[in-house]
């Protein structure tokens, strides 16, 4: 399978620093991320891909949009293949774990994640249609182990996804490129309940958010323990870490 990595062409150091971590995984491409600084809403609007309503930011646009490029991509090519953002971390045997969970999972499974987010619960069945599971980390502890886990062979299982934060590391097949485009676009912001935050509700404000709203009615999958975890900085938090570590 492909392999992609979703970078701005502005920020060099965070794709040196992906490749650097991940080295041991070969033939990752880069994806230039589409820079939302440079991109002009109102010619998205136009073309479809945002509606008026929408209160992204331009970050959160461009990341958005370069995604909806990588899934169009798929589904043209047919075949299923991993996108990476540029703060995920792999772990050592990601190549061989990921293919066997693959083939693990029913001829029509659309997207598993291979992470998310630790400082936001992950919602998924424990058990199918039976036991209903929300799990709560500490990003804390995600960061200060990521070297140890980075060295790690890990065993994983699937479980059926309902809702998580963040897409650092994700396989899709072409039919889930075609079901993510058709449910996700156009981009607008509206409430969505989370159960793993007490049914509070919040406003869409990234694409990860509008695919809370359909993974539970998609064949969609997240495997723990995850195969990729991320660090979760900011750019301006990336760059300070970088130069502590100096």
């Amino acid at each position: 399978m492909k392999k992609y990595v979703i970078s701005l062409s502005r920020t060099p150091d965070r794709l040196e620093r992906f490749i650097r971590v991940n080295r041991h995984i070969p033939n990752i491409q880069h994806a230039p991320g589409i820079d939302g600084k440079s991109l002009n809403r109102q010619d998205a609007i136009d073309a479809g891909f945002i509606r008026t309503d929408c209160d992204f930011t331009a970050g959160a646009l461009g990341s958005g949009m370069t995604h909806i490029a990588l899934w169009g991509h798929i589904a043209r090519s047919d075949q299923p293949a991993h996108i990476f953002e540029d703060d995920a971390f792999l772990c050592r045997n990601f190549e061989t774990e990921s293919q066997r969970i693959i083939s693990s999972l029913p001829d029509d499974w659309e997207i598993i994640l291979w992470g998310q987010n630790s400082d936001a619960p992950l919602h998924y069945d424990l058990l199918p249609g039976l036991t209903d599971c929300i799990a709560h980390f500490s990003q804390d502890h995600v960061r200060r182990a990521i070297e140890t886990f980075r060295t790690q062979d890990i065993t994983s299982m699937a479980f059926r996804l309902k809702q998580a934060f963040g897409i650092c590391g994700y396989a899709l097949s072409p039919r889930g490129a075609v079901a993510l485009m058709q449910r996700c676009l156009p981009f607008t912001s509206f409430p969505i309940s989370y159960p793993g935050l007490g049914n509070r509700t919040l406003i869409t404000t990234s694409v990860d958010h509008i695919m809370n709203r359909h993974y539970a009615d998609m064949k969609a999958y997240v495997c723990l323990p995850p195969l990729v975890v991320t660090d979760n900085l900011s750019e301006q938090s990336l760059n300070k870490a970088e130069k502590d570590t100096l």
